[in-house]
């Protein structure tokens, strides 16, 4: 009776297909243990900036609800235009 013979081919699929399947679980546990509570992060205080980066971060923390908020809409236009004119805004 003859023993199992494994071609070199063979031998790199399933060397492959281990490497993926250890990467995988290897992810699955990273992301296991990744804070889901990701929200506005702390800039510091609100007298440290001024009222252009206030309005972002408060933009920011309105999420979806800020695409109606007609200052949202004024505080992204300044920001644009400094943004892309940096010199002018000085």
């Amino acid at each position: 009776m003859r023993g199992l013979r494994l071609s070199p081919p063979i031998v790199f699929r399933l060397v492959a297909v281990g490497l993926v399947v250890l990467i995988l679980v290897a992810a699955s546990l990273h992301l296991r243990n990744v804070p889901r509570d990701v929200g506005v992060q702390d800039l510091g205080t609100p007298g440290s900036h001024d009222r252009l980066a206030t309005g972002l971060v408060r933009c920011q923390a309105l999420g979806m609800k800020a695409d109606g908020d007609p200052a949202c809409a004024a505080i992204w236009a300044e920001n644009r235009k400094r943004f892309f004119a940096p010199d002018a805004a000085r």
